[in-house]
C-alpha cells in the first residue's frame, strides 16, 4: 500500500476479509514517551513526577498504548513496574522513534529556543556530571543563556524557594514528592593510596561545610557507632576534599560517581567504620511555569546523570 505525501507511517494494518477495508493502527509518540519514561523509572509514581502528570493520567496513557498494540506491556506490582517480553520489544522501537523525532525537531526549532536558564549544582556534582551536559545543551540550544550557581544543596533549596533558580541538581533532603530522583548511590569510605589507618586515633575527616547532605549522614553514622573522629579538613569545593584525601591528611565518604582514580575504598568492617547507607540525587524545578529552554536543559541532565 502506498502512502500519500505527508501521511504518517503505518505501524499496523489489518484487512477485514468481509469489508476489504484496511484498519490502520498508528503509534502515538506522546504515548511512547510516557511508556519509555515508565520503563526507565520502573514505577508509575516516579514517572508521573518526571512527566509532571498525575499517576491516573499516566495509567490512562499506558492503557491506551496497550490497547493500540493489543499486548500487555508492563507487569505492575505494589511498588515497581516491570516490562513484559512485549514491553521490552516495544521499548526498543520507542527509543528509536523518539530519538528520530527529537533529531528532526532539533533541526527545525533549536535556533528558535532562547531565554535564560538559571541552574544550581553543588561543586562535586558539577565536577562529575556537568561537562557533557553543557557540551550537548550548548550545541542543541545555542541561543539560550546559562546562569550557573555552584553551592551546597541546602542553599540551592533556598534559592529555588525564593525563585532565584529555575532548576537545581541536589542531594535529596526529604521525601516531599517535589523532586525527581535521578540516581541513588551507596556512600563509601575512601582514602588516598598511601593512607594507613592508625588504631585508637580519632578518624581524620575531610568534609564539606554545614548544609551539605553528605556531612550530616556521615557524622550521624559515626556518632551512632561511637567512632571517634576529628574534622581535619573542611572546605566548600571538591578540590579541597581531593587535596585532603590525595595527600593522606584525611579520609572522606563519597558515592561511586564521584570517586577519583587514585582513591582506595575502605572496607567498613575491616577498618571498624560504620556503614553509611545510600545518597539520592534529585532534580528540582522551581515553583513556576517551566519554559521550554529549562525543559531542554532538564532533559540533558536526565540523560547524563540518571543511572542507565
Amino acid at each position: 500500500m502506498l502512502l500519500a505525501s505527508g501521511q504518517s507511517a503505518v505501524v499496523f494494518s489489518d484487512l477485514n476479509p468481509h469489508s476489504r477495508t484496511a484498519v490502520v493502527r498508528q503509534l502515538d509518540l506522546s504515548l511512547l514517551h510516557t511508556f519509555k519514561t515508565i520503563a526507565e523509572c520502573k514505577s508509575l509514581s516516579l514517572a508521573s513526577q518526571r512527566l509532571h502528570k498525575t499517576q491516573a493520567a499516566i495509567s490512562i496513557q499506558l492503557k491506551k498504548l496497550e490497547d493500540q498494540v493489543g499486548k500487555r506491556l508492563l507487569d505492575r506490582g505494589h511498588q515497581t513496574a516491570e516490562l513484559t517480553s512485549h514491553g521490552e520489544l516495544l521499548l526498543q522501537y520507542a527509543r528509536k522513534m523518539l530519538a528520530l523525532s527529537n533529531e528532526a525537531m532539533d533541526l527545525f526549532v533549536k535556533e528558535e529556543i532562547s531565554g535564560t536558564v538559571r541552574f544550581g549544582i553543588p561543586d562535586d556534582y558539577a565536577n562529575a556530571f556537568l561537562r557533557p551536559v553543557l557540551r550537548d545543551f550548548i550545541q542543541r540550544c545555542p541561543n539560550v543563556r546559562l546562569q550557573i550557581r555552584n553551592d551546597i544543596s541546602q542553599n540551592l533549596f533556598s534559592a529555588l524557594e525564593k525563585g532565584e533558580l529555575d532548576l537545581a541538581l541536589v542531594t535529596r533532603r526529604n521525601n516531599d514528592g517535589n523532586g525527581e530522583i535521578l540516581r541513588c548511590d551507596q556512600l563509601q569510605w575512601v582514602a588516598g593510596e598511601s593512607f594507613v589507618m592508625v588504631p585508637d586515633v580519632p578518624l581524620p575527616l575531610a568534609l564539606y561545610p554545614h548544609g551539605c547532605g553528605y556531612r550530616g549522614q556521615i557524622l550521624k553514622a559515626l556518632s551512632d557507632s561511637q567512632r571517634e573522629y576529628e574534622i581535619a579538613f573542611e572546605c566548600t569545593g571538591v578540590a579541597g576534599v581531593q587535596l585532603a584525601v590525595d595527600s593522606g591528611l584525611a579520609i572522606a565518604a563519597t558515592s561511586s560517581a564521584l570517586m577519583q582514580p587514585a582513591w582506595q575504598v575502605l572496607d567498613a568492617l575491616t577498618h571498624d567504620l560504620p556503614v553509611l547507607g545510600s545518597v539520592t540525587i534529585e532534580l528540582r524545578l522551581g515553583n513556576h511555569e517551566v519554559p521550554i529552554a529549562v525543559q531542554h536543559f532538564a532533559d540533558e541532565l536526565r540523560k547524563q546523570v540518571s543511572l542507565k
